[in-house]
């Protein structure tokens, strides 16, 4: 934050090394972290949108979908997986998903300042958020919250 004492100012562009666990280490700035979130987007999007086109096109005029709906569906589920398959991989060896391997960052333990085992990289941050997203109401306004955690300085 700057010196201005304006509580409800962005964070800076520049960010201090904070000490975690004994190590000093720089923390990701707000276009990093934004970057790396639309890359992962853009990534689950390729990945799947295929299948979604494949879907529509699928879509016939009468009762009974065509031959290009089913291979659509195929489609997406395959691209889904791959998605799920590949980011878990990278989150359990490297604690990064596509995106933060693009930009350069990686989750780590905020106590200990160490790569964040698979837990708290998949389970707490993936298969959480995921579970009280899909609350119905109450998901979307955690979800939208989640996200503007990104504009805290740590």
């Amino acid at each position: 934050m700057s010196n201005s004492g304006n509580p409800y100012e962005s964070p800076s562009q520049t960010v201090d090394p904070v000490v975690m666990g004994g190590n000093a280490l720089r923390l990701a700035d707000l276009g990093k972290r934004f970057l790396g979130a639309l890359v992962d987007g853009l990534v689950g999007l390729i990945l799947v949108g295929p299948g979604y086109v494949l879907m529509l096109l699928g879509q016939s005029g009468g009762s009974q979908p065509g031959a290009l709906f089913y291979v659509g569906v195929l489609l997406l589920m395959v691209g889904s997986l791959a998605a799920m398959v590949i980011q878990i991989y990278l989150l359990y060896t490297r604690s990064q998903t596509i995106g933060k391997y693009v930009m350069k960052t990686q989750i780590v333990d905020y106590q200990t300042g160490q790569r964040a085992d698979l837990v708290h990289a998949l389970v707490l941050r993936l298969i959480v958020n995921g579970l009280i997203g899909a609350i119905p109401c109450i998901g979307l306004i955690y979800t939208i919250t989640d996200i503007c955690f990104i504009f805290r300085q740590d």
